[in-house]
């Protein structure tokens, strides 16, 4: 694309709200020294407000008069192949926590505006290759379901067998396709996220129906939102179809902010459905003595990690905290926790580029700290990305942890 291409993209991207964003930002530097990013790394690249001065600078070179007539005075940037490059990497080295979002004075949300960074990116062909990939991939199987269906109702089946040996309940099933369900749970491709699910939903005697889809939406790291917007779309009408009260999404954090908060938004209509984490469905369940639970089958000091997605971003704080309560031995939180909880430096996509590798493991120095003043030896997060960024660092650090989700603590702690 043409420089004047891709400027006509940001601009229509930048909204007026956004576009004043930009300019009440002061560089005041309090996003920036909040950043896990930058502490580490001290880069300017890594500071929220140099990000947005990135795109400020563009917009004044192809959108002011000031910056048409005069650009070096100004200091207007044009579109050119480096400059790509510097706004390619910064954009797309953050993880989209939001952290600064929190501790801004003037209430500036850079993330919001670091997305529209990347989908200039992307339309410049400078985003992470992988990303584009698995983005491309997500929307294909989406639109093409029904081409995967026969082979995973069979996946499904041997789960299912699988299932009722491990609780011993020949009854136990993994229902696909279940039109009288109250709810229908969004997995992340694989078993280790349907089957801890599928033995909760078990005990309660849930009336409940398994997704053929997946949670994860890669689009939203590109911040291709029509592309997004598909993927969700299929989510919404395989919901519709079934008739359900109550979308529960697995542990995925993007995944449970785009379907609770952004869906309605992007569709702009009412959803004909509750939109719920499998956090506060294990809560609810708690809270109504329908399971049996033994602590001590899960011994051991446990903490936990705010995702940012679900927490910051989704206000999700309480449930995952009340549920670890009740079946772990001992849990001890982060300091800080909640909305001031540090970024565990693999979001925003980052945890699936191999390129960012080096960079996530130093960024994430912030979490390892937290996690060895609490002596734990086991953490928990409800996102997928979230652990494989902690595995990694477990593994990088030396920690010596076990990272596991909450909804196997929940499931290992289930009387049957």
């Amino acid at each position: 694309m043409q420089p004047t291409e891709l400027a006509a993209i940001l601009e229509q991207k930048l909204t007026r709200p956004s576009i004043y964003h930009l300019d009440v930002c002061t560089r005041c530097n309090a996003c920036t020294e909040r950043c896990h990013m930058y502490i580490e790394t001290k880069d300017p690249i890594h500071s929220p407000a140099y990000k947005l001065a990135l795109l400020r600078r563009v917009h004044k070179r192809y959108h002011t008069i000031a910056g048409k007539i005069a650009p070096k005075l100004f200091k207007a940037m044009e579109l050119n192949e480096d400059n790509l490059k510097e706004i390619s990497s910064a954009m797309f080295e953050c993880t989209g926590c939001r952290r600064c979002t929190t501790h801004c004075p003037l209430g500036i949300d850079p993330p919001w505006l670091i997305s529209t960074g990347r989908f200039l990116s992307f339309k410049a062909n400078k985003s992470p290759e992988m990303l584009s990939m698995l983005s491309n991939m997500a929307v294909e199987k989406a639109k093409n379901i029904s081409q995967y269906s026969d082979l995973y109702l069979q996946q499904i089946k041997e789960l299912e067998v699988q299932l009722q040996k491990e609780i011993k309940d020949p009854n136990a099933k993994i229902p696909v396709k279940n039109k009288d369900a109250e709810l229908v749970y969004i997995p992340i491709a694989g078993a280790h996220t349907i089957m801890p699910a599928a033995k909760i939903f078990n005990a309660t005697g849930e009336n409940w129906s398994l997704s053929q889809l997946d949670s994860t939406n890669y689009n939203y790291f590109l911040g291709n939102v029509e592309a997004a917007k598909e993927v969700t779309g299929e989510l919404i009408k395989e919901a519709e179809n079934l008739g359900v009260k109550t979308v529960v999404m697995s542990e995925c954090g993007h995944g449970f902010r785009i379907m609770r908060h952004l869906a309605t938004k992007w569709f702009n209509r009412t959803l004909p459905f509750e939109v719920k984490s499998i956090a506060e469905v294990m809560a609810k369940y708690i809270e109504e003595n329908v399971v049996k639970l033994d602590p001590s089958r899960n011994p051991g000091i446990v903490t936990y990690h705010d995702p940012c997605q679900l927490g910051r971003n989704g206000g999700i704080y309480e449930e995952p905290r009340m549920i670890l309560n009740q079946v772990v031995t001992e849990f001890r939180d982060l300091t800080p926790n909640r909305e001031y909880n540090w970024c565990c430096g693999g979001g925003g996509g980052l945890v699936a580029l191999p390129e960012f590798k080096d960079l996530r493991m130093k960024t994430g120095k912030k979490k390892v700290e937290q996690i060895r003043e609490t002596k734990a030896n086991i953490i928990t997060s409800m996102c997928e990305n979230c652990r494989l960024q902690l595995i990694d660092l477990n593994d990088y650090y030396k920690l010596g942890l076990e990272i596991t989700s909450l909804s196997d603590l929940m499931a290992n702690a289930i009387i049957h």
